[in-house]
């Protein structure tokens, strides 16, 4: 079996939301927090903000030169484009890395 990120933790609706608030460019970012033991949306701005000890898990390039050649102002397109390319796939393998097999809140892989 595997595990159920993308229902769980990677709200399309909330990446595109993000997106469309945020006025400024950024990245957006799924990170594992050993820490808290789950996954964390969130925004980092000026390449370098981003959750202390987590680890990005995806990102979203929201910088004007990853879009605008092939989108130029329709942002929400890029994105709407970006969730329907995701490789689920490889988002769940690089989960299983960032915590070692256990999986979110501890739990290990049925």
């Amino acid at each position: 079996m595997t595990y159920q990120i993308k229902p769980l933790s990677c709200d399309p609706a909330k990446i595109k939301g993000m997106s469309e608030r945020l006025i400024v460019s950024h990245y957006e970012l799924l990170s594992w927090s050993p820490r808290d033991r789950k996954l964390v949306n969130q925004w980092a701005s000026d390449h370098c903000h981003t959750l202390a000890g987590g680890t990005p898990i995806l990102a979203l390039d929201m910088y004007e030169h990853s879009y605008h050649m092939d989108f130029g102002a329709k942002a929400a397109s890029y994105v709407d484009t970006f969730m329907d390319v995701i490789r689920w796939n490889n988002v769940e393998r690089l989960l299983v890395q960032a915590t070692n097999g256990r999986g979110p809140a501890g739990g290990t892989r049925q």
